[in-house]
């Protein structure tokens, strides 16, 4: 009786493609042990010792390790690397770790999204069970859904200007790569393969990666592209250094790369700083400031991101949960030869051209439309001030900023306008920022114009705070096309408004929304010779 080919679960990598020397590959390959599975040594499985040890848990609970206890760990790490011929002319490197072997190998050795663009081809658009996915709006946030039931791209909710897609599971269309499909940077697959069938299964795998197909359902996906030309990377990075050495931060800042568990964070650390002070967050002024001496940025350089880390200590253990190379926690945004570049997580991305002229199409649009509304120069301490002034000294403007209101379960307070005046103009104003704050600024003026619009509850609410001169003459019902809906940026900069990229998406998501209910959007810059 012929032995029942088994089921293996694979996670495949794809080396990249000028990689071909071991050394080059493997993460200390002196400490590895080969073991040749063919006679031409296209098949080598890669191991390392591993050693029994108690599981932390026992000291860090138990505070000591009982004899009678007999527990003990211990991780096997295998690494199977193929050299497959996947052309007449051409041979690529795979890797296929086992146990924990994915650490033999070194970092950045391995096509990033290989998996995602395989199952972008293999699997069945309406049977999807999972997406992973990064917003890359100014505060970058990380996600992972998972539906019940297989379903289209559609359902999970995806925004296709502003989501980039780190991974998807679903039903596989060909069933070599088994019934569920994985693709990340790695493929995931349960499929019927062993050591005498991988060749020609690793085979089909490249040729699913090398496909285009996917762009008849999945297109939109290549509006975010990451850059591999180590010539466009360096001269990128150069660039960024330059923003740095000239303060220029307004597109340049740190943020966390990765979603982290923060009910157990006790703070960030630099690791060149020598204090036991955790910092609640990370920025890169912060992290610079330490590095530099007298301040002196023009000594700033790419060494101190990519040789120094940051620290994020746990809460409940007092030890380093988390650790993150500075460089992969820079965000940064960057226009050469007419085109817009993304740093984020340590990669750099091109942002499609078309998608660029489209977004800044509604940008510059929304500059150009004239409203005939004057605010004064911003001169004031902060924003608050600001605001304060401006219902002082203007006879048709009234103060809303900090009047809060409580409504309904997910919105608990909502700020309806920061000025509002009497030619119905809900005036949104924020200091130019370059992380959250525009975010911020464009959202609070989507939420308060769809509950304005949606619930005479909160109209009702509004009208209490509004003063006597100012308040509606009926809360039933309003025609939001009688109001305007005015975004103001603060900013020092005397050349034309210029946003973040990812700034100006969630504007024209904002825009798009509100005009669908009926409200007059606007963009206007107020002026400064304070310092902002």
């Amino acid at each position: 009786m012929k032995n029942k080919t088994k089921t293996n679960r694979l996670s495949i990598y794809l080396i990249k493609e000028e990689l071909d020397a071991l050394e080059s590959i493997l993460k200390d390959a002196g400490k590895v042990t080969a073991h040749n599975l063919n006679e031409d040594e296209s098949f080598v499985l890669y191991t390392k010792d591993s050693y029994s040890h108690p599981p932390e848990w026992i000291q860090k609970f138990f505070l000591e390790t009982p004899a009678d206890f007999k527990l003990e760990n211990s991780s096997s790490q295998g690494l199977f690397l193929a050299k497959i011929k996947v052309s007449n002319e051409k041979y690529r490197f795979f890797a296929i770790p086992f146990g924990v072997g994915h650490h033999l190998l070194k970092a950045g050795v391995i096509e990033e999204r290989f998996g995602l663009k395989v199952v972008l081809n293999a699997v069945d658009e309406t049977q999807l069970r999972s997406i992973d996915k990064k917003n890359m709006s100014n505060v970058p946030k990380q996600s992972w859904e998972q539906v019940s039931l297989n379903s289209v791209i559609a359902d999970f909710g995806i925004d296709i200007e502003q989501d980039l897609i780190l991974g998807i599971t679903g039903k596989s269309q060909n069933e070599v790569f088994g019934k569920t499909i994985t693709g990340k940077d790695a493929l995931g697959v349960s499929v019927k393969v062993n050591i005498n069938t991988i060749e020609g299964f690793l085979k089909q795998c490249f040729e699913y990666y090398c496909k285009d197909d996917y762009k008849e359902n999945f297109g939109w996906i290549d509006q975010i592209a990451e850059i591999k030309s180590k010539t466009t990377i360096n001269a990128l990075n150069e660039s960024m250094i330059e923003k740095a050495k000239g303060k220029d931060f307004n597109k340049l800042w740190m943020a966390i790369p990765e979603i982290i568990d923060w009910e157990d964070v006790e703070g960030f650390c630099y690791s060149h700083e020598k204090t036991d002070e955790k910092l609640d967050d990370i920025e890169i002024q912060g992290f610079l400031k330490g590095l530099l001496t007298n301040e002196d940025y023009s000594q700033a350089s790419m060494d101190m991101f990519t040789k120094r880390k940051i620290l994020c200590y746990s809460l409940s253990s007092d030890i380093i949960k988390h650790q993150w190379k500075a460089f992969n926690c820079l965000y940064c945004e960057m226009e050469q030869n007419n085109s817009t570049f993304l740093l984020t997580n340590g990669k750099w991305y091109k942002i499609a051209t078309d998608f660029v002229a489209q977004v800044n199409e509604t940008y510059h649009g929304l500059l150009s439309k004239e409203i005939n509304l004057s605010l004064p120069e911003y001169n004031h301490d902060n924003e608050a001030g600001y605001n304060e002034k401006v219902a002082q000294n203007m006879d048709d403007i009234c103060l809303m900023d900090k009047k809060n209101i409580p409504y309904g379960g997910g919105h608990s307070k909502i700020e309806f306008c920061d000025l509002y005046s009497k030619d119905k103009e809900m005036i949104h104003v924020k200091l130019y920022g370059g992380s959250s704050v525009l975010s911020h600024l464009f959202n609070q003026g989507l939420v308060s114009g769809e509950l304005f619009r949606a619930e005479r509850g909160f109209r009702d609410k509004v009208n209490d705070k509004l003063p006597n001169d100012y308040k509606l003459s009926n809360t039933a019902s309003i025609q939001p096309s009688e109001y305007k809906v005015v975004y103001a940026i603060i900013s020092r900069i005397d050349k034309e408004l210029n946003i973040p990229f990812f700034s100006k998406v969630s504007l024209k998501n904002a825009k798009r929304r509100l005009e669908m209910i009926g409200y007059n959007i606007f963009l206007i810059k107020i002026g400064t010779t304070a310092r902002v």
